[in-house]
């Protein structure tokens, strides 16, 4: 059985090495030949520079058909075949670019030939990987490229068709009298190349022989620039024939770069992968990006981070950003990508700085500027003490005055037009504390397409389209219900999106190639729900009205946004409050086998008594069973149910360990049969907590302001039209239209999502869940069942009486959570 690995591992690199020869493969869009070639000795030629990057030395030669192929679509796949007495096929599936030599060095320059030729010693991009893959000048005399390859996927299999040849590999033949192995590096391509580098010749050769593929593609750029090509004229006529090959009649000739803009998110989450951002920038001429986006920023690293700050504890940004931004910057430049992101949390000019002093490091020619005024505090206290407002909580109608936590830090959530200024500008990389998570969408649609503020319509898509792909891999199958459909398209390595945003506001979203997962109707209907809480959806520079949303199907992996309206924006923008919440701890016991209830009866109250002279200090003690145990389990796991001890409290020492800790862990020896702790004590000793209170401000107390690299500051400012709508989305307790659920037939009782999708998430505590149906019938069906009560019936145990709100065109249910459920993201009601 074929195995697959998401990059090399080192086994299987030092396998690949030891093998006496390599193959390639590639192919044009559109065009009768498939190219297949063999390389080798690939320890000769080939270097493993991480476990997801390769590069191998192209030797010029007859054809160019890898080059092409791989200058048109960037597909590439690298087969080893073991010849010896353990045979074995491995396939490394690839993402490739061309490095010619003479290539100006990376982050410098638009990719093509310089100035020098062949047989001149210069400090170029080509040099640069020579040197990376450990080889030396005179080793790679008369080579015309190294070929860069980004593996995405790695296959073995049993390779038992594969001949036995001689001794077998290298690694295992036995050596002959004279001390040489059955293979050896044969030398005649090096002296053919080298006396042609005497003579003058190899130039001549390349002109003649590697100007285009056999299907017509461009070749080697320098070949073509000494036959008199015009570059751009090649690169214009291969993308009509790609363009005409795939009838894609979104995207035509010159037009392309005026009409639509291509924006990617690389990142959703401070956890997202690293990796994403350098490999989105990397590929980019095989897939067009214009903009990348990130956000790494969330409620739960927001309240950390503004903790940090106000306690002086060091760099108050998200760090993991500045990860994922130095592998890619050298093909951000090269490219000439822009990049705007959340990330700067409560430091954002700090990062900033950071983000510049890499640049510079790296020699890098890019622009930097940051966004700033999403820190209000002192704002919503002026507004406080002047009784302009009592800043009602959105989601549970408190008002601040009467919370009972002291605010440390407010941010409020800035639209998109300051990041549009900022590229305007000039800036390259654009650094923001707190956007709203689509801003970054916006503002980038705002710039490549100048629009205008009272442009409402396209906004409202972009604003939409930017929520579709604000949770990165989400839309592309990530967190998705119908995920199992997803295991024969790659769900090991999920595609990150991108939206195709014209200048009329129509969106397209798709993904990047060669990826996994796919993007669907069923993929975005999800991502829509998520943390929609009615058809009013709000920014800072518009609202969208969602109450005709539909998505079409255009092609696999394309879906078009449809029925998007737009309304002025509100006058108020989001805020989110921080305040310290005290000290939280807890404690795992594993209860195993029978009696799973009465095992968690004995422990609680054995730890009960033993928290007794400490517990009345606890602003919260909680007891729950994780899990349950089969009737008939056949292994230990399946037989262990997480049995979870959780306390809160106003003050560290109030849960130290001597008062939580040893308590919860000392009735070991009086415990239930076969009592066991877990052993990892960290969640035991007390970690901060942070409560968040969600209000809003008025945006004409906001300073919105964008810092160039210049040293100039310019102020965005709030919008002079707008719109209030209601405090409350509208909500009804029953669908209309209903038709009785005896009409459907005999019925058997079983899980909703047997037939039902669903998508939940939270914002602060106000939790939502969204539900969809693939087929009309179905659609009738489950509009006569859902409503209010019967949400309560299906909650269950979790339904604590507060408030539900239903809008029934969504179908989407939302509700005030309690803080100290096992859930620890988004997603899982």
């Amino acid at each position: 059985m074929p195995k697959f690995y998401t990059s090399i591992p080192p086994d299987l690199r030092d396998w690949a090495l030891a093998q006496p020869l390599f193959f390639t493969a590639s192919a044009p869009v559109a065009g009768a030949h498939i190219n297949v070639s063999p390389k080798g000795l690939p320890a000769a030629t080939l270097a493993v520079v991480s476990p997801n990057l390769v590069a191998y030395v192209d030797a010029t030669g007859s054809g160019c058909e890898t080059i092409a192929h791989v200058y048109e679509n960037g597909r590439v796949t690298l087969m080893f075949c073991g010849f010896g007495k353990a045979p074995r096929i491995m396939r490394w599936f690839c993402r490739g670019r061309v490095v010619e030599r003479g290539t100006a060095p990376s982050g410098g320059g638009d990719g093509e030939e310089g100035e020098e030729g062949e047989g001149k010693k210069g400090g170029g991009e080509f040099e640069e990987w020579v040197r990376r893959m450990g080889k030396r000048e005179e080793e790679v005399v008369g080579a015309r490229a190294v070929i860069v390859l980004d593996v995405w996927k790695v296959q073995t299999a049993c390779g038992f068709g594969v001949p036995l040849i001689g001794n077998g590999t290298p690694a295992e033949a036995k050596p002959s009298e004279d001390g040489h192995t059955p293979y050896e590096d044969r030398p005649t391509l090096g002296f053919w190349a080298a006396k042609n580098v005497r003579d003058g010749k190899l130039e001549d050769y390349k002109k003649s022989n590697n100007v285009r593929s056999l299907d017509g593609l461009p070749g080697l750029q320098c070949a073509r620039r000494a036959k008199g090509h015009a570059l751009w004229m090649d690169l214009l006529e291969a993308k009509a024939r790609q363009v005409m090959a795939q009838k894609d009649a979104l995207i035509v000739g010159v037009l392309v770069g005026v009409l639509l803009m291509l924006v990617t998110r690389c990142s959703g989450a401070a956890t997202d992968r690293r990796d994403a951002m350098r490999a989105l920038a990397f590929n980019c001429l095989n897939d067009p990006i214009d903009v990348i986006i990130g956000d790494w920023m969330s409620e739960a690293n927001m309240t950390a981070r503004a903790a940090l700050k106000t306690d002086n504890g060091g760099e108050a940004y998200e760090p993991t950003f500045l990860e994922a931004l130095e592998p890619a910057l050298p093909y951000i430049a090269k490219y000439d990508i822009r990049v705007a992101v959340n990330a700067g949390a409560s430091d954002t000019k700090l990062l900033h700085d950071a983000v510049v002093k890499m640049v510079r490091e790296k020699g890098l020619k890019l622009d930097v500027a940051y966004i700033s005024g999403d820190e209000v505090l002192p704002a919503v206290h002026k507004a406080q003490a002047e009784g302009k407002s009592s800043f009602e909580n959105i989601c549970t109608g408190e008002v601040l005055g009467d919370w009972r936590f002291e605010p440390i830090y407010a941010q409020a959530y800035l639209g998109g037009l300051g990041i549009a200024k900022a590229f305007d500008e000039g800036a390259d990389i654009v650094v923001c504390g707190r956007v709203s998570d689509a801003s970054p969408v916006i503002g980038a649609a705002v710039w490549w397409h100048g629009w205008e503020r009272e442009d409402l319509d396209q906004l409202a898509n972009a604003f939409v389209a930017g929520h579709l792909i604000e949770c990165s891999n989400y839309v592309c199958g990530g967190n998705f219900t119908g995920f199992k459909s997803l295991e024969d398209k790659r769900w090991d390595d999920i595609g990150y999106p991108i939206a195709e945003i014209s200048s009329t506001g129509q969106a397209i979203i798709t993904k990047n190639k060669g990826s996994g997962g796919e993007v669907s109707v069923g993929t975005c209907s999800s991502q829509l729900l998520y943390e929609i809480q009615g058809p009013w959806y709000f920014n800072s520079d518009v609202t969208a009205i969602l109450d005709g949303i539909w998505f079409e199907q255009l092609e696999t992996d394309r879906v078009a946004l449809r029925g998007v309206k737009s309304a002025p924006p509100p006058p108020t923008t989001k805020v989110g409050i921080t305040a310290k919440g005290g000290y939280q701890a807890e404690v795992h016991w594993f209860l195993v086998g029978l009696d799973i209830d009465a095992k968690a009866r004995m422990m609680e109250a054995q730890i009960r008594r033993m928290l007794r002279p400490y517990s009345d200090r606890f602003s919260k003690l909680t007891f729950t069973k994780n899990g349950t145990c089969p009737p008939n389990p056949t292994n230990q796991n399946a037989a262990t149910v997480d049995f979870r001890v959780f306390a809160q409290a106003p003050k560290e020492e109030y849960i130290s360990p001597q008062c939580f800790l040893r308590p919860c862990i000392d009735p070991i020896m009086e415990g239930y049969p076969g009592a066991t702790p877990h052993l990892d004590f960290r969640l035991g000793f007390p970690k901060p907590v942070y409560e968040y209170f969600v209000t809003l401000l008025p945006q004409a107390d906001v300073r919105h302001k964008v810092h160039l690299s210049t040293g100039s500051t310019l102020e965005i400012p709030p919008p002079t039209t707008t719109r209030t709508h209601p405090a409350q989305q509208p909500t009804q307790p029953t669908t209309a239209g209903q038709v009785p659920l005896r009409s459907f037939g005999r019925t058997e009782k079983g899980p909703l999502g047997w037939v039902v999708h669903a998508r939940s998430g939270d914002k602060g505590s106000n939790c939502n869940v969204g539900f969809w149906v693939r087929h009309k019938d179905e659609w009738d069906w489950l509009r006569s069942l859902m409503n209010v009560d019967k949400m309560r019936e299906l909650l269950a145990e979790e339904d604590q009486g507060k408030r539900i709100v239903s809008n029934t065109r969504l179908l989407d249910y939302g509700s005030v959570a309690d803080t100290d459920s096992i859930k620890l993201l988004p997603g899982s009601l």
